[in-house]
């Protein structure tokens, strides 16, 4: 994705969205469109020609639920972006190799919402409008899987940090039930005691880490001793189906 960032400038602005509270710009060059903020770092990718792929390693990463065995997946997503969970597991669904019995997504931006649907080939099948935090506090749905791709750069600001987050989190997940979630490492301190916070919630905890990029990503699991490693994650054809060269991307994968 790194490339993309000499792209974005006017010469491949596709779409401005200004409203009130926010500005989204949306660039597309021959191979992918994608979206940012004012600040100009990229927030998600899509493939023009292959549109359910998801492009962004660390988004990749927050697929990898896909390896557990499940007979079906109730998923929540907190954080649309530009809609590449939801279009991965739509075709995944589609293809008869998952079967996606929900897929709940919840975004507090209505531009980044409108952005996704205009641009994105995303379908609001069940979509929220709300803060993650409100809607985990207050929704009486169970999953077995949340995916969170919320970032934080402060542990005054940073949601995850809050222990009763967590104990509502581990209401909402089936037995069975696991969470993947992205963290900007912002500090060794803020990561450790985000692994003291959630250690008492989960069974299985791993941390993958990137070549490129600062931020991981943590899979916690409540139940399962399924063992994610390198191999594990190359014989996977579902995932290798949405998140091609996802390994090339992957520098470690630590057990806590």
């Amino acid at each position: 994705m790194h490339h993309l960032e000499q792209d974005t400038h006017a010469k491949y602005l596709l779409d401005e969205i200004t409203t009130p509270s926010d500005t989204v710009f949306v660039y597309e060059n021959s191979n992918y469109r994608w979206l940012t903020f004012s600040d100009k770092i990229i927030q998600g990718v899509m493939s023009l020609v292959r549109p359910e792929q998801v492009v962004s390693p660390i988004s990749q990463a927050l697929m990898l639920f896909l390896l557990t065995e499940q007979s079906s997946f109730r998923l929540l997503n907190l954080g649309l972006g530009t809609a590449a969970i939801e279009r991965g597991l739509q075709y995944l669904h589609d293809k008869q190799q998952v079967t996606i019995q929900d897929c709940v997504t919840v975004e507090l931006s209505d531009t980044v919402s409108h952005c996704a649907k205009k641009h994105f080939n995303f379908s609001a099948k069940s979509l929220h409008t709300e803060c993650a935090q409100h809607y985990i506090n207050t929704t009486q749905a169970q999953f077995n899987v949340i995916v969170l791709d919320i970032v934080h750069t402060q542990y005054e600001n940073d949601f995850l940090q809050q222990a009763s987050l967590w104990e509502k989190i581990t209401q909402i997940l089936d037995p069975d039930g696991q969470i993947l979630f992205n963290f900007n490492a912002y500090s060794e301190h803020a990561l450790i005691m985000l692994l003291k916070l959630i250690r008492p919630h989960f069974r299985t905890i791993d941390i993958i880490e990137f070549y490129n990029y600062k931020n991981i990503i943590i899979r916690a699991h409540k139940s399962s001793t399924f063992n994610l490693s390198l191999h594990n994650i190359n014989q996977s054809n579902t995932l290798s189906t949405i998140a091609p060269n996802f390994l090339h991307n992957v520098k470690n994968i630590f057990k806590v």
